[in-house]
């Protein structure tokens, strides 16, 4: 918790009242969703009351900790913006970035206002699906970035869904090729191979058959 008179001045921040307007043309601050999430329950709670912005500021002053500010790069000067408002909440998910969640690893490539729409591998195997999924759902209060072996897992996939191939898909006739090596034709005896190899091209793109 804040010391009141301990870690700022607290006349200055009230000095700030009034000037919403200045504010508003200034860039806002960006904060973290718990942040965001920690600092809505006090103004929830406050504003059932109806409160003014005086004891607002002084009712969130009381709720934050110099973490709280440490984590989101902010100071104590930036204290009345959080009170007030003023600022915006980071996105969870950004575009063209892997998660995990739920035994799915997923490429988001939107971001709607209700929703994320993502690449999906489901188990680690099978394609490559679009589909998206709400704000507050599992999927999203579960997700996680994705591991770099995770990343690669989904990478290879997608390859694999470019060629219209599930993933690890080979048929006898594939060009192949292990880590080092020259390409060769896929045959029944690379059959427990199929993690090892890359797919070059599919033999329905053969131009030799």
């Amino acid at each position: 918790m804040f010391e009141l008179m301990g870690y700022f001045d607290l006349s200055e921040l009230i000095n700030k009242l009034g000037t919403c307007e200045e504010n508003e043309k200034m860039k806002k601050l960006e904060i973290s969703n718990e942040l965001h999430e920690k600092i809505t329950r006090e103004i929830e709670k406050i504003d059932t009351f109806g409160m003014d912005d005086l004891y607002k500021l002084y009712e969130v002053t009381g709720i934050l900790s110099s973490g709280d500010l440490t984590k989101n790069g902010l100071t104590e000067k930036d204290v009345y913006d959080l009170a007030m408002g003023n600022y915006t909440v980071k996105p969870i998910f950004e575009v063209g970035k892997y998660y995990y969640s739920l035994t799915a690893i997923f490429k988001v490539i939107g971001l709607e206002c209700n929703g994320v729409v993502a690449m999906f591998l489901y188990n680690e195997k099978g394609s490559v699906v679009v589909n998206t999924f709400q704000y507050g759902s599992p999927r999203d209060t579960e997700s996680r970035p994705a591991k770099k072996s995770e990343v690669k897992l989904f990478n290879r996939a997608e390859q694999f869904h470019k060629q219209m191939r599930e993933l690890n898909e080979f048929k006898h006739g594939d060009v192949v090729r292990r880590a080092q090596g020259e390409p060769f034709y896929f045959r029944e005896i690379h059959e427990g191979e199929e993690s090892t190899l890359t797919l070059i091209c599919t033999k329905e793109k053969r131009g030799d058959l």
